[in-house]
């Protein structure tokens, strides 16, 4: 068998493998995400901004923040989801027939997005960590509160969240919760004529900018309801899905269409509105929830860090050797003998002169470096 014939084997044969992995009910993409901390980042009072940068080891500036925040606000869909463990923190099941009155019952154990955001709220406030440290339990919320936002993530209707719902669309989105978390999202980036995180956030920020003083920070269960009550009218209703059974205790994944939903452009228009205005209000919400955390700035000989649960790192003035490589997604630099500097995709890779450079920019060390 010649080498080409084995590549196309091996493609084959990891297409098909990709194809029978389950899908994981993750809320929003990165973009999404990303958007909601730069909204943050540029709402935190200069208290919450001066422990934000420390435990995430940043520069006390609101471009090297929102940079921190937005590398932070992926890690629990990336790095985190290594423990298992950890996925049903992301959404809670609410069944389309379900009452306000529910969702206690719907958050068995408290191991939901709701009951997370408010443990991981109330960890940072007390400086009582876990063991992923202050800057994976920021992390964890500043990404909880993206979740709720996203509709699917406080709705079941016996289909995963959307996810066994299969759809017919331009965006090629596996199924219908894809469709929200990543189509919808960049279907809003180019329709402001931007494409880019940082240009949507801002605009979504310029907006809504009339609505920031009322979206202070609520309750948990008050805004999955809110979430719940979107995905009933403006997704399932408006696609006319019907309402299966509810049975949030068993796993299901009934697709209630039968076949192909389409996602039409006037839907994928007004999901992208609906969209924007979620992101919206969830960075202005996580603003105020991390300034009412954080109401006083950080003391000066105060040594909370991201570090708190890492390795040490070399400082930024010590010379390493060979270039200087950081991901423009991840926000994390490396240099040869790291196990993330050959792993870089070329499309995400950028080289810095140094060090400094590279953090003057938002990026940080990688931790598995020598």
């Amino acid at each position: 068998m010649d080498r080409l014939e084995t590549s196309r084997q091996s493609a084959i044969l990891a297409l098909v493998f990709a194809l029978l992995l389950p899908v994981s009910a993750w809320g929003w993409g990165d973009d999404g995400h990303e958007i909601v901390a730069v909204i943050a980042a540029d709402n935190l009072t200069p208290a919450a901004q001066s422990h934000v940068a420390s435990i995430l080891g940043a520069s006390a500036n609101k471009r090297a923040i929102a940079s921190a925040m937005e590398a932070a606000s992926i890690r629990p869909d990336t790095q985190f989801r290594e423990d298992r463990a950890t996925e049903p923190w992301h959404f809670i099941d609410l069944c389309l027939q379900d009452s306000r009155t529910d969702i206690p019952a719907r958050c068995a154990r408290g191991n939901c997005v709701t009951d997370k955001i408010d443990e991981y709220a109330k960890r940072l406030k007390t400086a009582h960590y876990d063991r992923w440290g202050a800057s994976g339990d920021l992390a964890f919320l500043i990404h909880f509160v993206g979740d709720i936002h996203q509709p699917l993530h406080a709705a079941n209707n016996a289909d995963r969240g959307g996810n066994c719902v299969k759809v017919e669309s331009r965006s090629r989105a596996r199924n219908l919760h894809d469709a929200w978390d990543t189509a919808v999202v960049r279907h809003l980036e180019y329709s402001i004529d931007s494409g880019r995180v940082t240009t949507t956030a801002h605009k979504l920020e310029q907006t809504y900018a009339g609505e920031q003083p009322s979206d202070n920070w609520t309750s948990a269960d008050d805004i999955a309801w809110e979430s719940h009550e979107l995905a009933r009218s403006d997704i399932y209703g408006a696609l006319r899905i019907p309402a299966e059974p509810c049975q949030p205790s068993v796993n299901l994944c009934i697709d209630p269409m039968r076949y192909p939903v389409e996602l039409d452009s006037s839907y994928m228009n007004a999901s992208a509105t609906i969209a924007g205005h979620q992101l919206a209000k969830a960075g202005f919400r996580l603003a105020s929830l991390l300034n009412e955390i954080w109401t006083t700035p950080i003391e000066a000989n105060d040594t909370t860090s991201g570090a708190d649960s890492a390795p040490a790192q070399l400082s930024s003035s010590q010379p390493v050797a060979g270039p200087i490589v950081g991901n423009r997604r991840s926000k994390i630099y490396a240099w040869p003998g790291c196990g993330t500097y050959d792993k870089m995709t070329p499309e995400n890779r950028v080289v810095f002169s140094s060090r400094e450079t590279a953090e003057q920019q938002g990026y940080r060390a990688a931790r598995n470096c020598p």
